[in-house]
C-alpha cells in the first residue's frame, strides 16, 4: 500500500455532516473480514477513531468530478464539522492500493486531528485519558 501525505490546505475539502465510529474488523469463521461491534481506537493515543465524510475535487484522465469518502480522526467525541463547510485536518494522508479481486484501485485517508471551526474536540486535550 502506498501512504502520501496531503496538504489539507492545498486540497480543499467540504464537510457533509456525516460522522460515524469507525468499528474494529473481525474475522469470521469462514475466514472473512467484516465490521464487529467494538469501535477501533488509535493506537498513539487510545482515543476513538470517528469516519468523517468530506467531498472534494478530483481528476482522473483528464475529467474532474467529486468524490466521496471518510478520513478517519482520533477524538474522545463525535467530531461535529458544519454540514457543507470547509474543513481541514492537522497530519492528512491518504493510502492507496490495488484490490487483488477486481484490480481497482482503492484509496483510505486518516488524519491526526481536524483544524479549525467545528472540530469538535478531535484534538486530544492535555492530561485527557481516552
Amino acid at each position: 500500500m502506498a501512504t502520501y501525505p496531503v496538504d489539507s490546505k492545498r486540497q480543499e475539502m467540504v464537510a457533509t455532516g456525516v460522522v460515524e465510529p469507525v468499528m474494529e474488523w473481525v474475522e469470521t469463521a469462514e475466514g472473512k473480514r467484516r465490521p464487529g461491534d467494538v469501535q477501533a481506537r488509535a493506537e498513539a493515543s487510545g482515543l476513538p477513531l470517528w469516519g468523517v465524510e468530506v467531498a472534494y475535487q478530483s481528476e482522473d484522465w483528464g475529467r474532474v468530478s467529486t468524490k466521496t469518502t471518510k478520513v478517519t480522526v482520533p477524538s474522545q467525541t463525535p467530531p461535529a464539522p458544519s454540514t457543507f463547510s470547509p474543513i481541514a485536518f492537522g497530519d492528512l494522508v491518504a493510502h492507496a492500493r490495488v484490490d487483488r479481486r477486481n484490480g481497482v484501485l482503492s484509496e483510505s485517508w486518516e488524519a491526526g486531528s481536524i483544524d479549525g471551526p467545528g472540530a469538535g474536540s478531535a484534538k486530544a486535550s492535555p492530561g485527557r485519558e481516552g
